[in-house]
């Protein structure tokens, strides 16, 4: 469905031409500066309206593949940042949740845009991150009009809108998942050789016959369960 460039490193006209080849929904990996008001979502049919932060960005037309944009944030001391755990990050449970609220509002109260809460795990293991960010959670859960959604419900939302009246009614924002798979219960330790050394790799399938890495997944046959 969708995908972001590891450490932003957009591609160019390449890598969208592979997202529009390969019938992807969506990418999430350029920034946007100007966040007053925040930008929605858009297609790549046209040339980006926004200033290439992280260049090579597309140039060319890519009809119907979107792009949900990295709105910048702005922590408390001014900074910007693409990512929150990038921000300057204040040292207790309130300031976090002061910080999450202060960016939640610029969307809130302009043109709602949605907004992306990006992060990396590794942020979330000091407690007083976790913290502040769960209460923030409770803050915008407890709202009427405010949802908890992923890009790609967004999406949903921005390409076919309803009012809020019928939003419990919207089948994307619909949590029954009745075929996904039921979650790993234990996972395998393989050892594959790889460019003149062991890696370790965990996975709830069969080993692979060699290190998955670029043009080939290292499965020779059908995986097994």
């Amino acid at each position: 469905r969708g995908m972001r460039a590891p450490f932003l490193a957009v591609g160019g006209n390449k890598m969208f031409e592979m997202l529009y080849e390969q019938n992807f929904t969506y990418d999430s990996s350029m920034p946007v500066y100007d966040n007053r008001p925040p930008s929605y979502p858009y297609t790549l049919d046209y040339k980006l309206f926004h200033d290439c932060m992280i260049p090579p960005c597309p140039t060319n037309s890519f009809p119907g593949l979107w792009e949900v944009p990295m709105v910048m944030w702005q922590d408390l001391n001014g900074g910007r940042c693409s990512m929150g755990d990038a921000c300057t990050t204040p040292p207790d449970a309130e300031g976090v949740y002061k910080m999450l609220i202060k960016n939640f509002e610029r969307h809130y109260t302009t043109n709602r845009a949605p907004m992306g809460l990006f992060y990396h795990a590794a942020w979330f293991t000091t407690a007083h991150h976790k913290e502040g960010f769960i209460a923030f959670l409770d803050t915008i859960a407890g709202m009427p009009d405010v949802w908890l959604i992923t890009n790609w419900q967004a999406l949903q939302w921005v390409r076919n809108p309803v009012p809020l009246s019928q939003a419990p009614s919207f089948k994307p924002f619909q949590c029954s998942y009745p075929e996904r798979p039921t979650r790993c219960k234990s996972h395998r330790v393989c050892n594959v050789w790889h460019k003149g050394g062991v890696r370790y790799m965990r996975t709830c399938q069969r080993c692979p016959d060699s290190y998955p890495w670029v043009g080939s997944t290292g499965v020779q046959s059908p995986l097994n369960n």
